[in-house]
């Protein structure tokens, strides 16, 4: 078996990254390859993959520019380096580009191939500070993605389009007739900036003048960080601005993802990520806006919207008049449903991650 380093973004929550490689790990082809992944803390992720069989260890990575961890970096890349050479890896994959410069180090100690994995929208600063023209091979999950790697002049031979993937087994449209009087719109992610939690309480605002039985959750937790917990403060101070507290449902972290997609009549999603496929999965709507994999999820009038991102106000229209016609938002959820069984399999995602390593180690 081939031992393959993975690097996790995080070991004490899971997000969407997270996720995604979870799927990978669990799913890659075992008699051909042994994942090993590093976490840099324990917690909730880490544990889930100990629970299915994933080699785990937790290596503390501090951030690689900053000058206070100059000495700590150079530690625990050292450590970095042994553990690698312990495990004969063959080969590493960073979930997480802000981790580059690690697989640089271990790289250029071992001589062995490196695939870092964009999962965000990178500025070519960005691109240049995080040492992309130094990976064997880079992962973006959209061709938006990709476009700041081309610009700033990174080898198109190197760049690789993989859509992000959903376990279509586990995500699936609930079973029975719902006969609840409410319509449901949820937005999920960690309360963060990046996901937009402020901007959705405003297009509930909207909704609310025009709708009265449409109600909304805030599907996610908060890291546990000043600028986190500051954020989170913002999001329930704007809810009692506009005295939604009856309208607006703050879920928590949910540890149960298809049920909670269950529960809602629509997904909006003001960044992106693997919750559009999710909700797919799960037969709903998805209004989305045109940032990172969004445009290359959602069939725009077909499994959801696309609508600008600065356009609260049309978006708000959106919801209301979908929960105005139920008939039309079941017949589009069904749709996503359908695309997501053509076009987010798990199978079809590790087939062409497998197919890059395959050619990284032959190569």
């Amino acid at each position: 078996m081939i031992p393959i380093l993975y690097l996790s973004h995080c070991g004490s929550s899971i997000g969407g990254g997270e996720k995604q490689l979870a799927y990978l790990v669990t799913n890659i082809d075992r008699n051909y390859y042994q994942p090993l992944v590093v976490c840099p803390d324990d917690g909730v992720f880490a544990e889930y993959l100990r629970r299915a069989d994933i080699p785990t260890v937790i290596l503390k990575l501090p951030p690689w520019r900053k000058t206070k961890s100059l000495i700590a970096r150079y530690s625990a890349a050292k450590k970095l380096v042994a553990l690698a050479k312990t495990h004969n890896a063959q080969l590493i994959h960073t979930s997480d580009s802000w981790f580059n410069p690690y697989l640089w180090h271990v790289s250029k100690q071992l001589n062995i191939p490196v695939i870092s994995h964009v999962r965000t929208l990178l500025t070519a600063s960005q691109v240049r500070k995080y040492m992309f023209d130094q990976m064997d091979r880079i992962i973006a999950i959209s061709e938006q993605s990709s476009l700041p790697l081309i610009q700033v002049g990174i080898d198109t031979q190197k760049i690789d389009v993989i859509l992000n993937c959903v376990d279509l087994s586990a995500f699936q449209p609930a079973s029975g007739i719902t006969t609840s009087e409410k319509y449901v719109v949820g937005i999920v992610g960690r309360i963060e900036p990046f996901k937009r939690q402020k901007a959705f309480v405003e297009i509930a605002t909207k909704v609310a003048t025009q709708h009265k039985n449409i109600e909304f959750h805030i599907i996610g937790g908060t890291l546990d960080t000043p600028e986190h917990r500051a954020y989170e403060r913002e999001v329930h101070q704007l809810v009692a601005k506009h005295q939604l507290q009856e309208r607006i449902n703050f879920t928590g972290h949910r540890t149960d993802m298809p049920k909670a997609m269950q529960e809602l009549d629509l997904l909006v999603t003001l960044s992106a990520g693997s919750v559009i496929a999710e909700a797919m999965a799960t037969g709903k709507p998805v209004i989305g806006t045109p940032v990172g994999s969004t445009a290359e999820m959602i069939v725009h009038g077909v499994t959801g919207y696309i609508m600008p991102s600065e356009s609260s106000e049309n978006i708000a229209n959106k919801i209301v008049e979908l929960a105005q016609n139920p008939t039309q938002s079941v017949r589009i959820g069904e749709r996503a449903r359908k695309h997501a069984e053509e076009t987010f399999g798990i199978e079809t995602h590790v087939q062409k991650v497998e197919e890059i390593y395959k050619k990284l180690l032959t190569g």
